[in-house]
């Protein structure tokens, strides 16, 4: 079971001794820039997916800069082995950018937590984080029960958005956990071993597409409503607009919230 420790206020001077004290084996550290000029570091032991103890609402005010900030462009890469750094470099600079922003990531967290022990039960058995699930729930259908995992449609049918026809098996209406052990065991993440923040948001991505990486935009499906993402997108399939805004949030952004505010149920 992993845990967290929460380290605030640290200045400008101390910050890279407590990185360096933190790189060990197991510790994830992520660094959220304070708007005083501190940092507040958030330390996950056993490189597992949040488990604090405290509220952090603090780490969660939004940033001056809408920048993508002291990161690199994304790679236009797509296998795991080469971006694994670059994910954990973005998800310790992700902040939130807006007031507006955290009001709508908090809302979303708030319902991913109410409804944790349901998406804990049907997770659980399958070896996949509960809080995974949650946040795929949260951008396909606002964690409506009533659609499928897949990509929001109604359980009342098979879908009929891409991927068409699901689930094969059975017959409508679906429950909604049917429905998503049929989209979690579709795109293979059933079974798998590695869960650590890197491989969650590179499942993420690859599931989306990694069509924002020629263009070294970062994907607005991970990191819409924070510093890294700024404009560009997809407004249907192989049209890209270049001024056009995602107005929905990432799923590393909600990831990151998870972290930083330190979930009970986790």
């Amino acid at each position: 079971m992993s845990f967290q420790n929460i380290i605030r206020d640290i200045s400008p001077a101390q910050l890279q001794q407590v990185l360096e004290d933190s790189q060990q084996p197991g510790v994830t550290a992520s660094v959220i820039r304070q708007q005083d000029g501190n940092s507040t570091v958030v330390l996950v032991f056993d490189d597992s997916a949040p488990s604090a103890t405290e509220s952090d609402e603090e780490a969660l005010k939004p940033a001056a800069s809408t920048q993508l900030g002291p990161v690199a462009p994304p790679m236009n890469a797509t296998k795991f082995a080469q971006l694994a750094s670059e994910y954990t470099q973005y998800f310790d600079a992700c902040v939130i950018t807006s007031p507006q922003h955290v009001m709508e990531v908090n809302k979303r967290v708030d319902k991913m937590q109410v409804s944790a022990a349901r998406y804990k039960a049907l997770a659980g058995p399958l070896g996949i984080p509960w809080y995974f699930v949650a946040i795929i729930h949260s951008l396909e259908s606002g964690c409506d029960f009533g659609t499928h995992l897949h990509n929001g449609d109604p359980l009342s049918a098979r879908t009929k958005q891409v991927p068409k026809g699901r689930p094969v098996a059975g017959s409508p209406p679906f429950t909604w956990e049917a429905s998503a052990r049929d989209a979690l065991e579709l795109k293979g993440f059933v079974g798998q071993a590695d869960w650590s923040i890197a491989r969650m948001l590179y499942r993420w991505e690859s599931n989306n597409g990694f069509g924002y990486r020629p263009r070294h935009i970062p994907s607005p499906y991970l990191w819409s409503f924070s510093n890294l993402y700024v404009k560009g997108r997809f407004v249907a399939d192989h049209v890209f607009d270049a001024s056009s805004v995602s107005k929905q949030c990432g799923a590393g952004v909600l990831l990151k919230a998870l972290t930083v505010r330190a979930v009970e149920h986790l």
